[in-house]
């Protein structure tokens, strides 16, 4: 008799077969009871708007706006296929960014020219009968790659790496990204000499973690939003990573936020189904900062089978980002993506691009130029400012 876990690895092994919709470090889809999700997502997709939460948020598609931004401030986070990215947007960026939370990522440039097959078998996506997620380190030439576009100025200088914060999240049961893939990714943080924290000691599956998580900490599925428990209380991970990157912070708003959640339009930026962008994405602005106060810069990435379409507006409501921005002047750009095939993108699952979605489509996908990349910098760049 098939238990419930064994049915659920069964539909990540034919999601997998079936146009790599895993997709590795997105791989959000590992495990994944696919019927399920469409089922709960048709429910949402009635009930939820991407752009609204309890704070009267505006429903209609607005133009990002600039703000006045500390650039030493700038930060960015992910999960899975949002925490790969996340990785490539640092280390590419990291005259921009001054830190970087990862939530079940791995090192840069992961997957290198091995396309998506490469990526499920060495970085993530594909769980393996011993309920382990497959992985090979890839470590030794991710940092050679690193090292080698660092000097051709094709990403940012890697120097730019020591001493900024880092946190890391890895849970010990995660299924769908390796522990030993975090590992390494927190191997070649300190090669570089970045200060990391590093929250791997939680029994938790393969998931974002918030105290506003609707799973609970062990629990493997949609929308992989999951809460632990720290000495009997909720953890709060968003509360470490931003203590480290910001310093002593203002109390959570846990009630009516004051700041704003919009819609913005993301075409402008060159967002496109060629890119498996969606048209739209969230961005939340406290009220200080709508005002012109001077406030940091959060960019936030979400994994496979989390953008809008699918999960509605669960992602960004229940990160726990915005409960501290709105106290702590902060602006969170949600950007977001959509499910797509060929001819463009192989992206079934709707991952951020960290493997080039093939070869031939964009080689350069964890460089300045990376096609999804330049998209993605380029709303940074909209509302910091910077050049």
């Amino acid at each position: 008799m098939m238990t419930k876990a064994s049915g659920l690895r069964s539909a990540l092994a034919c999601v997998l077969a079936i146009g790599l919709a895993g997709c590795g470090g997105g791989g959000d889809s590992a495990g994944t009871n696919v019927d399920a999700s469409k089922s709960s997502a048709k429910t949402l997709a009635a009930a939820s708007n991407p752009a609204a939460n309890d704070n009267a948020a505006s429903s209609r598609i607005v133009k990002l706006q600039r703000y006045q931004i500390d650039p030493t401030k700038v930060f960015v986070a992910g999960i899975s296929s949002g925490g790969f990215a996340a990785v490539q947007m640092h280390v590419a960026h990291s005259s921009t960014f001054k830190g970087a939370a990862v939530y079940a990522g791995g090192v840069y440039w992961c997957a290198g020219t091995g396309g998506a097959a490469t990526a499920l078998t060495n970085c993530g996506g594909l769980t393996l009968p011993t309920n382990q997620a497959s992985y090979n380190s890839t470590r030794t030439t991710s940092e050679a790659y690193l090292d080698t576009q660092s000097s051709l100025g094709t990403i940012d200088r890697a120097t730019n790496l020591r001493g900024q914060p880092v946190y890391l999240w890895s849970g010990t049961q995660d299924e769908v990204v390796n522990p030993l893939e975090m590992a390494d990714l927190d191997a070649e943080y300190l090669r570089y000499g970045a200060n990391v924290r590093f929250d791997n000691a939680f029994p938790a599956e393969h998931g974002w973690e918030s105290p506003d998580g609707e799973l609970a900490c062990g629990t493997l599925g949609s929308p992989y939003m999951i809460r632990c428990l720290a000495n009997g209380a909720a953890y709060d991970s968003v509360e470490t990573w931003l203590t480290m990157f910001v310093g002593r912070l203002k109390p959570r708003n846990n009630g009516k936020l004051s700041g704003t959640l919009y819609s913005f339009d993301q075409t402008e930026f060159g967002a496109s189904p060629n890119l498996s962008m969606s048209s739209t994405g969230s961005v939340f602005v406290p009220k200080a900062c709508a005002q012109g106060d001077r406030c940091g810069f959060v960019l936030a990435l979400h994994g496979c089978l989390q953008q809008a379409s699918l999960i509605g507006n669960r992602w960004v409501a229940e990160a726990g980002i915005n409960e501290w921005a709105d106290t702590n002047k902060l602006v969170v750009v949600y950007p977001d993506t959509i499910a797509s095939s060929a001819p463009g993108p192989t992206n079934p699952n709707a991952c951020f691009d960290w493997w080039g979605y093939s070869n031939q489509y964009d080689p350069n996908y964890a460089l300045k130029s990376g096609l999804q990349m330049s998209v993605l910098y380029a709303m940074v760049q909209r509302v910091t400012g910077r050049p």
